[in-house]
C-alpha cells in the first residue's frame, strides 16, 4: 500500500520457540498416560479430570480443546466445493502463588498463561465463496502458532482485574453470549472490525501486545478498557492479495510488533433482572491511529479509524419443560466510509437453550448483515462501475452435548449476495447455500 509508513523494527522469536511450547505441553499429557490405557484415559472423563486436579493442586491448568469441521457449499458461490478446517488449542495456567507452595488463595499472586493452535485445512470464504462474513471462526491460515502469552491478576474481591502480554482481546469485547452458540464468525468477532482492522484485528488466531483492565461497579454495572497494538502481524501492508487475512506475515505468532498505530477500545456494560428473566446490554468504541488505504484510491492513505458498537443479549421466555429462549442484537457503525470496507453492519437472533428436554443443547437461528461503504465500487464484467449492496447471511444450527466432553453440531447457512455482489471470470458470484457438521472435543 503506497503512502504507509514503515513499521519500525519489531522483536520476533524463533518459529522454534512455540513448537518447543506446544509440544512440552503435549509431552506433559502423554508422559501422565502411558501407565494407563489409552483408550480409559480418553474416553473416561474421570481419568483426565483426576490428573488434571492433580496439577491444579500444585499450581498447573492444562485444557485441550479441539475442533473437526466439514463444510459443504453445493450451491452458490464461484462453484460447488468440499472443504475441512480444524484447530487444536492447548493452554496452560500457572498459579504462581500455589507453584510457591503458598496456600492462600487462587491467583493471589497472579497466574501465568501460555497457548498455542495448531490451524489445518484451508480457509474458503474469501474463494470460492467470495463473502464478507468468514463462514466458521476456525477458518484460519493453516500454521502452528503461539496464541496468548500473559500475566494475569484480579482482586480478592473480583472487582478489578487486568492482563498483560499477547492477547486475544475479542474474548473480551463485542461480545454477545448467546451469539456464540453460531458458527458462523461473524456472530464472534463482528464483521467490521475483522474487514477495516490490520489483520482481522486482534482475534483468534491472532493476539497483540495488550494492556487490558477492568472494573466491577455497584448495582450491576462493569468497565472496561485496552491498549494494544493495532498490527499483530506487523504487516508492511493493509493490503495483501496473496494473503488476504495477513497470518501468514507471522505464521509461527512469535512477532510482537509495535510501529503501526495504537489501538484502544473501551465498554460498558449493565446487567439487569426483569422478573427472572436477565440480560446484559452494552455499548462501546474502538479508535486506531494507524494509516489505512481510501477505498476510491488505494495508493493514499489517511491516519485514524474508529468504530461504536451496542450489544443486547436477554432472556425472552423461560419455561421449566420447553427450556430458555434467550436473543440478542448487535449493531456497528463507522462513519469513516473513505476508509474502510465496511460502513455498518448488524446480527440479531435467538437460541433455545435446554430443547427436547436436553439442558445442554442449543438451537439457533441467526440473522446478520453487512453494508459496503458508498467509496467502496465494483468493477462489472463490462468495464462499468456500481456500488456494492448489503450482504446477508443467515444460520440454523442444533448443538447436541453428546458427552460431557464432546459436542457435535450440524449446521445450515445462506449467503445472500456475497460481498454485495461479486465476479468471478466474468461470472456474478452466486449466493449460495453451506452445509456444515462441527465436532468439538474438550478437556
Amino acid at each position: 500500500m503506497s503512502g504507509h509508513r514503515c513499521a519500525r523494527p519489531a522483536f520476533r522469536l524463533q518459529r522454534g520457540v512455540v513448537v518447543w511450547v506446544f509440544a512440552g505441553m503435549v509431552s506433559l499429557v502423554s508422559q501422565e498416560a502411558r501407565a494407563a490405557d489409552w483408550s480409559d484415559f480418553l474416553t473416561d472423563p474421570g481419568g483426565w479430570n483426576a490428573l488434571k486436579q492433580q496439577w491444579q493442586k500444585t499450581g498447573v491448568d492444562v485444557s485441550i480443546e479441539d475442533v473437526e469441521e466439514l463444510w459443504s457449499i453445493p450451491t452458490g458461490g464461484a462453484r460447488p466445493s468440499e472443504h475441512y478446517v480444524g484447530l487444536t488449542q492447548v493452554d496452560v495456567t500457572l498459579d504462581l502463588a500455589r507453584l510457591a507452595g503458598e496456600n492462600g488463595r487462587e491467583g493471589e499472586w497472579g497466574k501465568f498463561e501460555i497457548s498455542a493452535m495448531d490451524l489445518r485445512g484451508k480457509p474458503f470464504s474469501n474463494y470460492p465463496l467470495y463473502a464478507f462474513n468468514q463462514t466458521s471462526s476456525s477458518e484460519a491460515d493453516p500454521n502452528l502458532r503461539l496464541y496468548e502469552l500473559a500475566y494475569g491478576w484480579s482482586s480478592a474481591d473480583a472487582k478489578f482485574a487486568t492482563r498483560v502480554g499477547k492477547l486475544d482481546l475479542s474474548q473480551d469485547f463485542m461480545v454477545s453470549t448467546t451469539a456464540l452458540t453460531f458458527l458462523n464468525a461473524s456472530f464472534g468477532w463482528p464483521m467490521l472490525p475483522s474487514n477495516n482492522l490490520y489483520g482481522q484485528g486482534p482475534a483468534s488466531p491472532v493476539a497483540t501486545p495488550a494492556v487490558w483492565l477492568r472494573y466491577q461497579f455497584p448495582e450491576g454495572w462493569q468497565g472496561q478498557i485496552a491498549l494494544a497494538d493495532d498490527n499483530a502481524t506487523g504487516a508492511r501492508s493493509f493490503l495483501n492479495a496473496t494473503d488476504p487475512w495477513n497470518q501468514n506475515q507471522d505464521p509461527s505468532g512469535t512477532r510482537f510488533n509495535f510501529g503501526t498505530g495504537a489501538f484502544l477500545i473501551g465498554e460498558v456494560a449493565h446487567n439487569v433482572n426483569h422478573g427472572g428473566r436477565t440480560g446484559t446490554y452494552k455499548a462501546g468504541f474502538y479508535i486506531d491511529t494507524g494509516r489505512f488505504p481510501l477505498q476510491a484510491d488505494s495508493d493514499v492513505s489517511r491516519r485514524g479509524n474508529w468504530e461504536v458498537y451496542m450489544i443486547m443479549d436477554h432472556t425472552l421466555l423461560k419455561d421449566r419443560g420447553a427450556g430458555e429462549l434467550r436473543g440478542f442484537v448487535r449493531w456497528e457503525y463507522t462513519g469513516l466510509a473513505d476508509r474502510n470496507q465496511i460502513s455498518s453492519s448488524l446480527d440479531a437472533g435467538m437460541v433455545l437453550v435446554g430443547p427436547f428436554h436436553r439442558s445442554n443443547d442449543n438451537v439457533g437461528l441467526g440473522f446478520g448483515y453487512a453494508a459496503p461503504s458508498h467509496d467502496l465500487m465494483l468493477q462489472k464484467p463490462d468495464g462499468s462501475f456500481r456500488h456494492h449492496g448489503n450482504e446477508y447471511h443467515l444460520e440454523l444450527t442444533y448443538a447436541a452435548q453428546v458427552l460431557p466432553w464432546m459436542t457435535l453440531q450440524p449446521d445450515v447457512q445462506g449467503l445472500i449476495n456475497p460481498s454485495g455482489g461479486a465476479y468471478d471470470s466474468g461470472r456474478r458470484v452466486k449466493s449460495a447455500l453451506i452445509f456444515g457438521l462441527h465436532l468439538g472435543l474438550s478437556f
